[in-house]
């Protein structure tokens, strides 16, 4: 008796393989089949299906894809323990009907189902079992000549194979999971050529659902690979297209599924990243989508970590307990260990170690019956940490060196770089020998700074930056200060300085909006660039990326020792190591000057790093620690105009010029000389005097960390003493003789990070005035109002406009010089116009602020730009910002050699973990000089009768026509210190000049385009 499916066509052609004396195809039973040709049976087994009658035949077939229906919808909802059930009974009916499809069917959906409750070693066992009797039905059907058999298997192949893909990709075997996923496009597109004569609908992925899920596997595939940037930009791409599919009503539930999978992708990316806001939206529309369900439970462990650093330490952790009790009832073994982690951690992160070591070993006994071995990595480094924090030194020890073992099997290169920071943490705690601990820590270290770049977003660079870079950072300076390391110390340092060019910026992009905005003002077709005014509204993501440092070079005479760790580092992380061009890490020596280069790196402390150009080789690094730098900040921040949160305006500068901080001459002086102590080593400051000596002032070149970026270096006072031991308040003035300042033995400016790209400056012209512009919205005593105040014909501003004017022409154009002040067209476009042509020099002088705080491409030149003109800044009322983001993604790709940007903190880029702002923009685009503040100028308002707003703008435009501007500039305040001293009353402060400062890259001699 045949029943199930319609007899043979043909009889076999050769004798049963041994490896089928089991075996049925597809509800054959393979002894009734031989007698049906007239074949010898003996070989042949008997199979239950023989006893059924046709009609018992087609019950158990419905109840089966009934069961299978209902498993799937239970697995959708992840009730785990509820679709084991339901596949089991599946398995039982398939078993009954002889029917291996049906089988294979439900141990593949068991290998998902297992996989995605973190039951790994099930989920490979499920899986590798159904490729096995795929391998055999596949011999039987050829046996039996029944070739569309094949076609129905096929499909549980298929699931099983994508088990293994995810198993391999966290297990950090790229290559095998690329493999996987390339044998599977490949089978579909052979199925696809076939066409429905050949298979059934749902192995022709019609609708792409198949391809989406295999998009998804490729961005885990980028994770475990490090390419973070295109994991993030694919998980974009692929949820739009999930949100078209999702309208097609017959694969919505699949949709929803693979929606849920690629947010909670972009959630883990996000949070790693430090994006904490933007993963917390997918975390929140997750629980909110899966309410009371599994999926939700997962979501609201991930939002637990949110409300602990909020400050709710007891709702994060009564939210994890709720959310494992609800994955436990689920049968969600893996997400229960998750759980128990991360409750580990927040315990371990409040110092109780006992409990938090409780929850690790809870998570290890599920981790280890599921052979969950990532999952066992991440406990080890738990367990480890546990144990150094109670000084348990071998335990210690013991796990990290498993953890690292399991990384180093795995190829997962962020484990790898976890456990061995873990252990390199570990070892130095111990007092293991130094030179071994170097020898682990350093090549990490420069993969956790360089992988830095792989990430899009700003905010997940900097969250990387700060949470995974500056700690190893901080260990490997910490540990090459303590073996006397000076040079390798100092190379660490200028890399980490040398961050600082966005690359995506080669040409104005057509990126920004998608399509090629209408346009009425492009006139010419000469190349394919945008003009300023068609780059289209951009209020979100922009196309800049942080581009890792370029090769450098430590001197003419010496190469970088750093270079041999970096090769190490390439090749123990996976770390990508783009060709560059080999940059200079110093300016050109100065004739007869001696020019100090000083360079500063926060990582936990401050680190400093100096040296000079007339003896490159020789170098001097020091630690600052972090109190020293938060007692400077204090005070500087206590004095600086610029405002506190919730501070208005006015009230700054009333702070500013009180007695205790720019308004008095002991205020101002403690403020100094509190910071020459904090900040400037003793061998520095006796340099610097022994430089001068001979009557050749030399030049301090400075590059400041962020937490350094609004001192005033020319301010400072220079100490002749130093005190041995912790001094109070009213104890600093004994280690000073005098008032020396910095400004009284060298000129002063700013160092431009090495990284970043020169193009040749625009060529000589008039000097170019943006003066005041008047901003669309704001009246001349608003917020954004006038920072000149009222100016006649007699102001002395005006009477120097009209000396330049007389001297030649200016651009815009004008007839005197009240014509450059106050003007409402100086907006984006007349300043693309203005800077095509040739000119010398740009002069302005108005609002600069930082419109988004995660990055300099953000900070922007308040002109008189209309709302309704394109930018990548949202509109404030009728008024839209010009960014550095907007300079860097325009056509304006040529500056003047001199640049002047008088601001309210233009200097400020210094204090962003990505400086990119106006001011490197600047540079960027050709700018050898840029004039700039390191915080907010008050204008002449705050000093009635007196103008030294005017005065600046005079100064710095008469330096910038000089022949030295640093030296000009520097003269210039030398006389406003002297005013001060003589005569300290509000007018002389240096709240109004010390803050001027030059970015002096015009000998830099690096003028190349990445």
């Amino acid at each position: 008796m045949l029943v199930g499916m319609p007899p043979p066509q043909n009889p076999p052609d050769r004798l049963l393989p041994p490896e089928l004396s089991a075996a049925s195809s597809h509800g054959y039973n393979c002894r009734c089949v031989a007698r049906y040709f007239g074949l010898d049976p003996a070989p042949y087994g008997v199979l239950p299906a023989c006893s059924l009658s046709e009609r018992q035949y087609r019950k158990l077939l419905v109840e089966a894809a009934e069961v299978q229906d209902q498993a799937k919808q239970l697995a959708a909802v992840r009730n785990v323990a509820g679709a084991h059930r339901k596949y089991a009974r599946m398995r039982e009916i398939a078993q009954r009907l002889d029917r291996t499809d049906l089988e294979l069917a439900a141990v593949s959906d068991l290998a998902t189902v297992c996989y995605s409750a973190g039951d790994l070693r099930n989920a490979r066992q499920c899986a590798e079992a159904v490729l096995h009797v795929f391998k055999v039905s596949t011999a039987a059907i050829v046996h039996f000549g029944q070739y569309a058999e094949a076609r129905m298997i096929e499909g549980s192949r298929e699931v099983a194979e994508r088990v293994l893909i995810s198993l391999a990709t966290e297990e950090g075997d790229v290559a095998k999971a690329r493999e996987l996923i390339a044998g599977q496009r490949r089978r579909a597109a052979f199925r696809k050529d076939a066409g429905p004569e050949q298979y059934p609908p749902e192995l022709l992925d019609v609708h792409g659902t198949d391809e989406m899920e295999l998009r998804i596997f490729d961005v885990r595939v980028q994770i475990a690979a490090g390419d973070l940037a295109g994991a993030r930009a694919a998980l974009d791409e692929i949820l739009a297209a999930l949100e078209v599919l999702a309208e097609v009503d017959e694969i919505r539930e699949r949709v929803t599924h693979q929606q849920t999978m690629a947010r909670a992708e972009r959630a883990r990316i996000r949070q790693a990243g430090g994006e904490d806001a933007d993963a917390r939206a997918d975390l929140l529309r997750l629980s909110a989508r899966h309410t009371g369900g599994p999926m939700a439970a997962k979501a609201d462990i991930g939002l637990a970590e949110s409300r602990a650093l909020a400050g709710d330490l007891p709702g994060a952790v009564a939210t994890i307990v709720a959310a494992r009790d609800a994955l436990a009832a689920a049968g969600l073994t893996g997400d229960v260990a998750e759980a128990s982690h991360a409750l580990g951690m927040l315990l371990l992160h409040t110092g109780d170690v006992s409990q938090a070591r409780d929850q690790f070993e809870h998570a290890r006994t599920i981790r280890t019956a599921n052979g969950d071995v990532p999952g066992l990595r991440l406990v080890d480094t738990a367990l480890a940490r546990c144990a150094a924090a109670e000084g348990d030194w071998t335990t210690a020890a013991h796990h990290a060196t498993r953890a690292r073992e399991s990384a180093r099997t795995s190829g997962d290169w962020p484990d790898r770089l976890h456990t061995d920071f873990v252990a390199a943490t570990i070892g130095f705690a111990r007092g293991e020998d130094p030179r071994t601990v170097l020898d682990l820590l350093l090549p990490l270290t420069l993969a956790a700074a360089e992988y830095r770049f792989e990430f899009v977003s700003p905010q997940a660079r900097t969250a990387w930056a700060q949470d995974i870079a500056a700690p190893t950072m901080g260990l490997a300076l910490t540990l090459l200060a303590r073996l006397g390391e000076r040079r390798l110390a100092a190379e660490l340092i200028e890399r980490v300085c040398a961050v600082g060019a966005y690359t995506g910026v080669e040409g104005p992009s057509l990126d920004l909006t998608g399509k090629l905005p209408a346009l009425e003002v492009l006139s010419s077709t000469e190349d394919a660039r945008l003009p300023l005014a068609a780059l289209g509204s951009v209020t979100a993501s922009l196309p800049l990326r942080l581009a890792p440092p370029p090769s450098l070079r430590w001197s003419p005479s010496s190469r970088m020792e750093l270079d041999r760790w970096l090769d190490v580092a390439a090749e123990r992380y996976r770390l990508p190591l783009p060709a560059t061009e080999t940059v200079e890490t110093w300016p050109a020596a100065r004739q007869g000057r001696e020019t100090f280069l000083l360079r500063f790196a926060d990582a936990g402390h401050t680190f400093l790093t100096w040296r000079t150009t007339g003896d490159l080789d020789t170098v001097h690094t020091h630690p600052i620690e972090s109190a020293l730098v938060g007692t400077a900040r204090q005070f500087l921040d206590a004095a600086s105009p610029t405002p506190h949160e919730g501070e208005s305006v006015a009230d700054a500068v009333r702070r500013s010029l009180g007695e205790d901080a720019f308004g008095g001459f002991a205020g101002e002086q403690r403020l100094a000389r509190v910071l020459a102590l904090n900040l400037l080593p003793a061998d520095l400051v006796e340099r610097l005097r022994s430089a001068a000596a001979d009557g050749n002032r030399p030049l301090l070149r400075v590059q400041p960390s962020p937490s350094l970026a609004g001192v005033p270096w020319g301010l400072l006072a220079l100490p002749d003493r130093r005190a041995d031991h912790v001094l109070e308040i009213d104890e600093i003035s004994s280690c000073f003789d005098g008032d020396e300042r910095v400004l009284d033995v060298a000129d002063v400016s700013l160092l431009a990070p090495a990284a970043i790209p020169r193009r040749p400056p625009a060529a000589d012209g008039p000097p170019v005035y943006l003066l005041d512009p008047r901003i669309p919205g704001q009246s001349a005593f608003g917020e954004l109002g006038s920072v000149l105040g009222k100016q006649d014909a007699s102001s002395p501003l005006i009477r120097h406009l009209d000396a330049r004017l007389a001297d030649g022409p200016v651009l815009p154009a004008a007839a005197r010089g009240l014509d450059l002040v106050r003007r409402t067209d100086t907006d984006r476009r007349l300043l693309a116009e203005l800077l095509a042509r040739p000119c010398s020099r740009l002069v302005f002088v108005g609002h600069v602020s930082r419109v988004r705080d995660e990055y300099g491409a953000q900070t922007a030149l308040h002109l008189s730009c209309s709302a309704d003109l394109p930018g990548t800044a949202a509109p404030i009322g009728p008024h839209r910002p010009f960014t550095a983001a907007d300079l860097a993604l325009s056509e304006v790709d040529t500056m003047p050699a001199r640049v002047a940007l008088i601001g309210c903190a233009s200097a400020g880029d210094f204090g962003l973990a990505e400086p990119f702002g106006v001011l490197l923009a600047a540079v960027a685009a050709g700018a050898g000089l840029v004039a700039a503040t390191v915080w907010a100028l008050p204008t002449s308002a705050a000093v009635p009768g007196s103008d030294p707003m005017s005065e600046l703008v005079i100064a710095v435009d008469t330096a910038l026509a000089g022949e030295d501007p640093v030296g000009e500039l520097c003269a210039w305040q030398r006389t406003r210190l002297a005013r001060w001293r003589e005569k300290p009353e509000p007018a002389s402060s240096p709240v109004f000049w010390a803050p001027l400062t030059c970015l002096d890259a015009t000998d830099d001699g690096k003028t190349w385009v990445r």
